[in-house]
């Protein structure tokens, strides 16, 4: 059996990797309720997406890999779905795009090939890959949409949590038990401009003007396309493996914190 060393350096070793990735989902959904559908290309990587079958509102919504310099959220959601852990969810729909930004991933670099910062321009919907996350959420109203990322600055793991419903605990209690001893809280009190309250950036109305261009967990709630964003971030500088661990633990909490009736 592999020690949790080797692990730790297989996944150094591979967490750039986007093609192993993309043969890794493929054979993950074997068997399951899932299809792993490529639905265009990023600057000569496929682009895909992982969905079930189910119909009907109140669905969960996941991205990972917008930044390419922030691999950790890949495996982490490729570890959470290998487990069989969406299965607590039922027969709730499930859509997930477990890599926005390949060419990003293989360069280790935040933005894509035409250096863009993707996760600034969701108001340009003919651009790859906006425009296919568009067509897969057209019509849709997840309950929950979850960004997955990690910051350089960070001091611990930190959460964004934009909803229309009023108090945030819900939102401090997914972030406290995603933590580890490893990864611990960000302890700031303002993270980029605004007040954190134990971790949490809590947001309930935004004003256009001061958005820095158009993020996507911002795009789908001023859209309508998810009552709730989440936007999970975990410190780069951290080890690897402890970062996939926190989102792990972050995508399992919300599953049972926030799809409890489904359980």
């Amino acid at each position: 059996m592999a020690t949790a060393r080797n692990m730790a350096k297989l996944r150094a070793h591979c967490a750039h990797d986007v093609r192993t990735l993309h043969k890794r989902w493929r054979k993950a959904v074997r068997g399951t309720p899932f299809h792993c559908v490529t639905v265009g290309e990023k600057n000569g990587y496929p682009l895909f997406r992982v969905r079930n079958s189910a119909e009907g509102p109140g669905g969960l919504y996941v991205s990972a890999g917008i930044h390419g310099d922030e691999p950790a959220p890949l495996w982490a959601l490729l570890e959470w779905f290998e487990a069989g852990d969406y299965q607590r969810l039922g027969e709730v729909p499930i859509l997930l795009f477990p890599c926005l930004n390949p060419w990003g991933i293989v360069e280790n670099r935040r933005h894509d090939a035409d250096d863009n910062d993707l996760n600034r321009l969701f108001d340009k919907f003919a651009l790859t890959p906006i425009q296919q996350i568009r067509e897969a959420i057209a019509g849709e109203c997840f309950r929950v949409g979850c960004c997955l990322h990690e910051d350089y600055d960070a001091q611990g793991a930190y959460l964004y949590d934009l909803n229309a419903l009023g108090s945030s605990e819900s939102a401090k209690a997914i972030l406290k038990h995603s933590v580890t001893a490893d990864v611990p809280i960000d302890g700031r009190k303002t993270i980029d401009g605004s007040r954190a309250v134990q971790g949490v950036v809590y947001r309930k109305r935004l004003k256009r003007a001061q958005i820095p261009g158009m993020p996507e967990a911002v795009s789908m709630f001023m859209g309508g396309f998810a009552e709730r964003t989440l936007t999970f971030e975990t410190p780069s500088e951290f080890c690897l493996t402890d970062r996939i661990i926190a989102h792990r633990r972050f995508l399992e909490q919300v599953c049972r914190r926030l799809y409890s009736s489904a359980t």
